[in-house]
């Protein structure tokens, strides 16, 4: 008798190639990709074949191969090479959301920011969508600008949040707390805190900390499994102690974003 076929539920396929469940049900939804086996109860079964499948997504993505021609590449004989993308390719939800901004039309940028977080990875989403997007905000006249960027950023948090609420729900690797050296609001570090709910951790934020030092020997952070420092700029020397110490509580389980890693490298 042969060996079946292993097959993976959703979230263990999310968990080996990094893209979230809600995108690979809104790849095959929309646009008809990536069609999983079913249960008698409905729940998605993935074949290493899939698998296999989604990690070429992936790349082509990375490369700028809108989301929307991957069936047809998917469906063809045709090999993909470097000639046929570009590495600096934004994606063409920006100027449908520059357009919904010039507009003042909160409720269709709002649907733009929605799909994009469901379709595309992360980094992906930060770079090919985000970073264009202030780049071509910092363009138009001072006036204007202020506009923009107010309901960028605050259609961009509101999304982030609920994404992060979404994401502690289903939180297998416990609780983590992050101390943001930013001021209040800094997308930066809210791109962080997705990075981390990614990888499982269940996020508590705390924001516009100048000082950390209460956070040293605090019986509250024994229900942390983990705790995470983020800055986007190098914080006050006498910062960088406080955060050795809890370093050195929680191992690897402090988990600094890189300008802090390599901040505390230089320090030791």
């Amino acid at each position: 008798m042969g060996c079946e076929e292993k097959r993976y539920a959703i979230r263990e396929v999310s968990e080996l190639t990094g893209v979230k469940p809600v995108t690979l049900r809104a790849w095959q939804r929309r646009y008809n990709i990536i069609q999983p086996l079913r249960t008698e109860k409905g729940h998605r079964l993935y074949t290493q074949q899939h698998i296999e499948q989604i990690k070429t997504i992936q790349g082509w993505l990375e490369k700028g191969v809108a989301i929307g021609k991957v069936k047809a590449l998917l469906e063809s004989d045709y090999d993909l090479v470097d000639d046929d993308i570009s590495d600096d390719e934004q994606l063409l939800e920006v100027e449908l959301m520059l357009v919904a901004l010039t507009e003042l039309n909160k409720n269709k940028a709002d649907s733009v920011l929605t799909q994009v977080f469901k379709e595309y990875p992360l980094a992906l989403v930060q770079r090919r969508f985000i970073d264009p997007i202030y780049g071509a905000i910092k363009q138009v006249k001072r006036a204007q600008q202020t506009l923009l960027l107010g309901m960028f950023q605050s259609l961009l948090l509101f999304r982030i949040s609920a994404i992060l609420e979404a994401e502690n729900k289903v939180a297998r690797s416990g609780k983590c707390l992050l101390i943001s050296y930013d001021e209040l609001g800094s997308i930066k570090m809210h791109f962080w805190a997705l990075n981390l709910a990614e990888k499982g951790h269940n996020i508590s934020i705390i924001e516009a900390v100048d000082d950390a030092s209460a956070l040293v020997g605090n019986s509250a952070l024994e229900k942390y499994a983990s705790i995470s420092f983020f800055a986007s700029q190098a914080p006050s020397q006498g910062q960088l102690p406080v955060i050795e110490k809890l370093r050195c509580h929680y191992g690897e389980a402090c988990l600094l974003n890189p300008l802090l890693g390599s901040l505390m490298q230089v320090k030791g």
